[in-house]
């Protein structure tokens, strides 16, 4: 089955989305990654903390990661899911430390790029130093993008942009487009959205019971796109009801 592309914001925010640099960067991103070394990330490992120094960037080869916000009172806010392709760690650039913890949710591989070897390549290669500027304004779009769909939707239109955004996500990377595995949890899924566990599974369970979804654990069928477009842009061309 073919998706049609959408206008949902994508859920790597505050990573560098893969989908967004197909378009003759990939050049650029070959010569970045060569700059560093590959490392092996086990389930629940972080590669970098909140706090931390930033010294390296760091691209995603496999696997899928959370990018989290840990407040005062040990609350953990779910920031984004990066997945192959992203770059992560540029936000800490002006700071010179990492603001945010990104903790892997299975078996990844990720290669550490020293900043200051990409600060010398961009320094002599105009290609690339473009290449990061759109990167990161890309980003700041998403950002953004997500914000408005947070203060917008409802909890049915919610979880219907993030199941599109990741079934193009992954459709972009050469994987099905309607079948995958969710590696997040559900409280992960709301942490994210602003929902509560409850109100993520809810939402699941009536998506399957009205033929939008097929849901077996953690494997996702997505079986009535159109549907779930209809949901996710709802509120650009008027209010839409919950389904029931």
């Amino acid at each position: 089955m073919n998706v049609p592309m959408t206008t949902t914001p994508t859920a790597s925010t505050g990573a560098i989305s893969y989908r967004a640099t197909r378009q003759n960067t990939q050049h650029c991103v070959d010569d970045i990654v060569a700059l560093g070394r590959p490392r092996v990330v086990t389930v629940g490992t972080a590669i970098h903390r909140a706090g931390d120094t930033f010294r390296s960037v760091y691209y995603v080869r496999s696997g899928t990661l959370k990018r989290v916000l840990i407040q005062e009172d040990g609350r953990e806010q779910t920031l984004g899911f990066p997945l192959p392709g992203d770059l992560l760690g540029l936000e800490a650039i002006d700071s010179g430390v990492h603001t945010t913890s990104v903790v892997a949710l299975d078996t990844c591989c990720v290669v550490e790029i020293p900043y200051d070897a990409i600060e010398s390549l961009a320094f002599e290669r105009r290609d690339v130093a473009r290449f990061l500027y759109q990167r990161l304004s890309a980003a700041l779009r998403d950002e953004h993008g997500w914000l408005a769909a947070l203060g917008l939707l409802n909890a049915d239109e919610r979880v219907a942009a993030f199941l599109l955004d990741l079934s193009e996500r992954f459709a972009a990377r050469g994987f099905s487009a309607t079948r995958f595995m969710l590696r997040m949890t559900r409280a992960e899924i709301g942490s994210f959205l602003g929902l509560t566990l409850e109100t993520v599974s809810r939402v699941f369970s009536r998506f399957q019971k009205h033929g939008l979804v097929k849901v077996t654990r953690r494997d996702i069928e997505l079986i009535d796109v159109n549907a779930l477009i209809g949901l996710a842009r709802a509120k650009l061309g008027g209010a839409s009801a919950p389904i029931h």
